[in-house]
């Protein structure tokens, strides 16, 4: 696997959550991502050696965290504003999670996550610190899920 599918995937997994993706889904998540990923990595300067690192730690949360907000926001994780957008993470989930079962795991995940929209951020709408308070919680959160995996 590339590092950058690897990038798309771990960032998609974390933002579906869990681990029953088939090959299929996953293929569809990489590319419908790639092109963010792509901007994303332009922007703030992500490059393979970032990546890299941060696949051999098993976390991404070392990446650049406006590149993590960035794809947050373009992938409709993070809205306009620089909030978590539950609602729409959810729906948009349901076209990866195919079992009643990992939809509701999902969702306990997203409700554990909310909260992170009530602590203060000084980014404003920019999403960077969201984001980075967000994939702490996904990480923290993920129960044996483990995007390296993929």
């Amino acid at each position: 696997m590339s590092a950058n599918s690897f990038v798309v995937l771990a960032f998609c997994a974390l933002a579906v959550g869990v681990n029953a993706l088939t090959e299929e889904q996953k293929a569809e998540i990489t590319k419908s991502s790639l092109p963010l990923i792509a901007e994303c990595s332009k922007e703030f300067s992500v490059n393979q050696g970032d990546i890299d690192a941060a696949k051999k730690l098993g976390d991404p949360s070392g990446l650049n965290s406006c590149f993590v907000g960035c794809f947050m926001k373009k992938a409709g994780i993070i809205n306009a504003s620089g909030l978590f957008d539950v609602a729409a993470t959810i729906e948009k989930s349901k076209k990866y999670l195919t079992s009643e079962e990992d939809l509701k795991a999902f969702e306990k995940l997203t409700e554990t996550c909310a909260p992170e929209n009530d602590k203060p951020v000084s980014d404003s709408d920019k999403g960077c610190e969201r984001a980075k308070l967000l994939l702490d919680c996904f990480v923290a959160n993920k129960g044996s899920f483990s995007v390296f995996s993929l």
